[in-house]
């Protein structure tokens, strides 16, 4: 009779022993827990922010506060700030300057304070955070990816949205499909298709709180 060896169990069980007996190590472990970022119907992350916005991103410092902040002009409001309204934005790192982004924001409850006054660019500054570990901040640019038999069909303005985590209904195509993996598992979309459901709920808020008497969040 041939006895079958698993060399992962006999791995495990080494290493089990080897916490288990080595006081140092026994002491030195700790526990570590990887959470994911929320998932949120586009409905419930509308509801959340108290600004949605795209906007472009005029300049940034990622020195001066305790976490990145960006000066941001606003191009189209979708709730909570007018068009050509200019925004200070944390604590999301990455943003392209001079780049496009629809984003989803949060009022922060205190004003951001520079390590430094005087280096710093925009000195104690009222700010709005991006939320959802930074998917509530979608890019915007040109891409050719998606569908149709010519070119000029192929290429559109296109949203990045992460729908792994901000779920779309269904009549939203993404590109890739959702049943292509996808690095961080963003997708595009067609930014005139995104941003028109986008309105949509921002009237459909305005609605409701006009019916109710009360202002929109």
């Amino acid at each position: 009779m041939t006895l079958r060896v698993n060399p992962f169990r006999i791995a495990v069980v080494l290493l089990i022993c080897l916490f288990a007996t080595h006081p140092l190590l026994a002491q030195q472990t700790q526990e570590v827990t990887i959470a994911e970022p929320g998932h949120m119907q586009l409905t419930r992350l509308f509801s959340a922010a108290d600004v949605v916005a795209s906007a472009r991103i005029l300049s940034g410092d990622a020195e001066s506060y305790q976490t990145a902040m960006y000066k941001v002009e606003v191009i189209r409001s979708f709730k909570g700030t007018k068009a050509g309204e200019v925004l200070y934005v944390g604590p999301c790192t990455g943003f392209k300057l001079g780049g496009d982004y629809l984003l989803f924001l949060r009022k922060a409850k205190e004003a951001a304070e520079p390590r430094n006054a005087a280096t710093a660019i925009y000195g104690i500054v009222q700010h709005v955070d991006v939320f959802n570990d930074g998917y509530s901040a979608m890019e915007a640019s040109y891409q050719c990816v998606f569908d149709g038999k010519e070119i000029s069909q192929q290429c559109d303005y296109g949203l990045r949205v992460c729908t792994d985590y901000i779920k779309l209904p269904k009549d939203i195509r993404t590109f890739p499909p959702k049943t292509t993996e996808t690095p961080f598992g963003c997708r595009w979309t067609r930014r005139k298709d995104f941003e028109s459901l986008v309105q949509q709920l921002a009237a459909t808020s305005l609605e409701r709180h006009s019916r109710n008497g009360s202002r929109p969040e």
